[in-house]
Formats: structure tokens, C-alpha cells, sequence
């Protein structure tokens, strides 16, 4: 028996064989990345920060790959039955993330010039971790979601991927010949994901 049959016919602690620990390192991997864009485009990088954050981020990384590879195989690993819909329960989750986005966006403008130090760091890189957590729960669907349930999804990305398309060329055609405010490019993340979750809302009511 090789390494990799061995490691299928292990039975798990269910943190690991679950994938929630998988799931954590991604969401540090993120957090480490922001950091480190963070510490990068900042004024006065120490090489000393930017060095730690980076290779947090990579062996963070790394980690992921191997945690989720470990999750897949491990024997007590639990298999989603057929036609789960899990896109319904995790639809409203994304939807509050993207409403907490907003508010975090609002938050930045409004507050950031009044902060310095952490504070200031937190709330500037609030946004960013939102929209990082609802492209991670986005890729949970697809990874895990039934074979149908993942080809709705993705369905739903591209109605959505569409139709914040030709809303954004429309609205630049008409400001062209009017004196209208260009579409900030800060609120497409927001426009695309409330079109993908009305849609996605539909096509899996469908089959439920």
C-alpha cells in the first residue's frame, strides 16, 4: 500500500476529514495576503514585514493545497448525497456579505481619513476580506455542490457576469453624451454579486 491509498484508508479528526480546517487556512491564506498588499503598496515597507508576510502567504497556501487534498481522501470523509442543494443556504450568506461589503465601503470613505495606525489598517482592508470570503464560499459551491447544482451556479455566473457587462458599456455609452457621473468601478463586485444571487435563487428553486 502507497503513501496515498494510506492516507485514504485513515480515519480523521473531523476537523481535518470535514475540510474546516482546509477552509480556515484558506481564509488565513487571504488574510496574509492582504497584508502583505498592504505592506507592499504602503509608504516605508520594511523588506523585514513584507518578507514574513509573504512567505505566511505561500506556506499558508501550501498548506491549503495539502489540507483539502487530505480532506478528499480521508475515509471518514463525508460524502454529499446526490442532488444536495446547498447553494440555498449558502445564497443568503453571500448576500450578507455583500451588504456588509457596502457598509464596510461606506465606512472606509467616511472614517478612514480620521484613523491612523491599526485601526486604520483594519478598516481600509474590511472590504477586501469580504469580498475574498464571498468568492471563498462561491468556490465552496462549485467544489462541493452536486454535479447540476454546480452547472447552475455557474450558469448564474455568467447571466451575472453578462448583465453587469452590458450595464457598465450602457451607462459609458450614455455618459459619452451626457453629463452623468461614470459608474464606479468599486461598485461592479456589488452589482455582479446581487445579480448572481437573484439568479441563482431561481434556477435552484427550480429543482428543489
Amino acid at each position: 500500500m502507497n503513501a496515498s491509498q494510506d492516507q485514504r484508508a485513515r480515519v480523521l479528526h473531523p476537523i481535518r476529514a470535514t475540510g474546516t480546517l482546509a477552509f480556515l487556512l484558506l481564509l488565513l491564506t487571504i488574510c496574509l495576503f492582504i497584508a502583505f498588499m498592504f505592506a507592499l503598496v504602503g509608504r516605508g515597507g520594511e523588506p523585514v514585514v513584507l518578507a514574513v508576510t509573504g512567505g505566511a502567504t505561500i506556506a499558508s497556501f501550501f498548506l491549503w493545497v495539502r489540507e483539502n487534498r487530505i480532506a478528499q481522501m480521508a475515509a471518514n470523509a463525508p460524502a454529499a448525497p446526490r442532488h444536495e442543494i446547498k447553494a440555498s443556504w449558502l445564497i443568503p450568506l453571500q448576500a450578507g456579505l455583500v451588504m456588509a461589503y457596502v457598509a464596510a465601503l461606506m465606512a472606509s470613505i467616511h472614517y478612514v481619513p480620521g484613523l491612523d495606525g491599526f485601526l486604520k489598517g483594519l478598516v481600509q482592508s474590511l472590504p477586501i476580506g469580504l469580498v475574498a470570503g464571498w468568492v471563498v464560499v462561491w468556490v465552496y459551491i462549485i467544489v462541493e455542490s452536486d454535479e447540476m447544482i454546480r452547472s447552475l451556479m455557474i450558469t448564474a455566473t455568467a447571466i451575472s457576469a453578462g448583465a453587469v457587462l452590458c450595464l457598465v458599456t450602457f451607462w459609458a455609452l450614455v455618459t459619452l453624451h451626457a453629463s452623468l457621473p461614470a459608474f464606479d468601478a468599486i461598485f461592479l463586485f456589488p452589482a455582479f454579486a446581487t445579480i448572481y444571487g437573484v439568479a441563482a435563487a431561481i434556477l435552484t428553486s427550480r429543482v428543489e
